[in-house]
């Protein structure tokens, strides 16, 4: 696989869940892409780096691997492991988003599932 670093720029991060348990999800925002990777701390203080690679020659397909680390997250912040148990420990997310482009617009959406949730990921490129 090839890093996806014609995907950098800066991108709004938006998530639909299907999860209604007790803990808030503050995971939206903003994050760039730079040489196919990115670091950013979310509205809780988790901190997130992901990676981009492609997936196919036709590059309509991308791998995106996130770690969050929630070390310095708010104190009631926990993430969800993949069989969807609480936790504070770092946890890594993956999936494969689809890549839509026109003219310079860019979207990639996936869906991350873990436990009992699904999460759909949107990234609409800004710059």
């Amino acid at each position: 696989m090839t890093i996806a670093t014609d995907l950098d720029g800066v991108y709004l991060v938006n998530t639909v869940s299907d999860y209604n348990g007790p803990l808030q999800k503050k995971s939206d925002g903003q994050t760039e892409i730079t040489n196919g990777k990115t670091h950013r701390v979310d509205d809780a203080g988790c901190e997130w780096n992901s990676t981009f690679e492609w997936m196919n020659d036709d590059k309509t397909e991308v791998k995106m691997t996130s770690v969050a680390d929630p070390t310095n997250a708010d104190a009631d912040f926990l993430l969800t492991r993949h069989n969807g148990s609480p936790t504070s420990d770092s946890v890594t997310y993956e999936t494969i988003l689809r890549v839509m482009r026109k003219g310079e617009k860019v979207q990639m959406t996936g869906t991350i599932n873990y436990g009992d949730e699904t999460v759909i990921l949107t990234m609409r490129k800004n710059s």
